[in-house]
């Protein structure tokens, strides 16, 4: 093995920052070798299916996400999926995904204030950014557990009856179809979405907040994530 050699982690093999991580297949080039010690910059194809969970805890804890440090009888040598040319495009693509510098930029141009905090004047300009930019050809579910479900999930109540309300109402396992956003919002949810449940048809308002894009590379995955750090962060 030698720096620049593409290396993929051995089967079995987890995280050395996350235990219950199991990080097999990863791959990546090496870019330093410290005794049997290997730093490996992941290539662009294990970056593109990297969870987004992984990617912001790593930024928010200090962590490289495109970097791993193995052992070498961990990895095995394999032919390079991609360019090195391709990893740096990625990652690009990422750090303008999920920096919070970039972030904090995309936000200040849409609310243009010095006073960036959750209130009805800024809101009211979020809403008119959103209507503008938020296209309705995309697919929407829950960012966490929606607030009816905390009880039946982290309290114990009954499974079988928490089956059936679902029936009835919206449940963040489900997937939406966007449909518009609703003209009142107020300072504690904020914008309120309209949206239509794939399996059944049924139609709900629910706080924009508590969604998200499904797919990340839909246009519409970044101006919803802004707006949900926008409404967790600024309030």
């Amino acid at each position: 093995m030698k720096i620049g050699s593409s290396v993929s982690v051995r089967k079995g093999v987890k995280s050395p920052d996350y235990e219950e991580l199991l990080i097999e297949g990863w791959t990546g080039r090496i870019l330093e070798i410290n005794e049997n010690i290997l730093t490996i910059e992941l290539d662009s194809i294990t970056l593109s299916e990297l969870k987004e969970d992984y990617i912001i805890d790593s930024l928010m804890n200090g962590f490289e996400y495109n970097l791993i440090c193995l052992e070498t009888e961990e990895v095995e040598i394999v032919n390079p999926r991609d360019s090195q040319k391709d990893t740096l495009r990625k990652q690009m693509e990422i750090n303008a995904q999920y920096s919070i510098d970039e972030e904090e930029k995309r936000i200040n141009e849409i609310i243009k204030s010095d006073d960036v905090s959750v209130n009805e004047e800024n809101l009211n300009r979020y809403f008119n950014f959103l209507k503008t930019n938020l296209k309705t050809l995309c697919i929407l579910t829950g960012m966490e557990d929606f607030d009816w479900e905390e009880p039946y999930i982290l309290g114990g109540w009954s499974k079988k009856e928490y089956e059936e309300l679902k029936k009835t109402k919206p449940s963040y396992t489900d997937k939406f179809d966007f449909i518009k956003l609703e003209k009142e919002y107020d300072d504690w949810k904020g914008i309120y979405a309209s949206v239509r449940r794939i399996s059944d048809n049924k139609i709900f308002t629910i706080p924009l907040w508590d969604l998200k894009v499904v797919d990340k590379k839909n246009s519409n995955f970044q101006i919803v994530s802004d707006y949900s750090s926008w409404m967790t962060n600024y309030r």
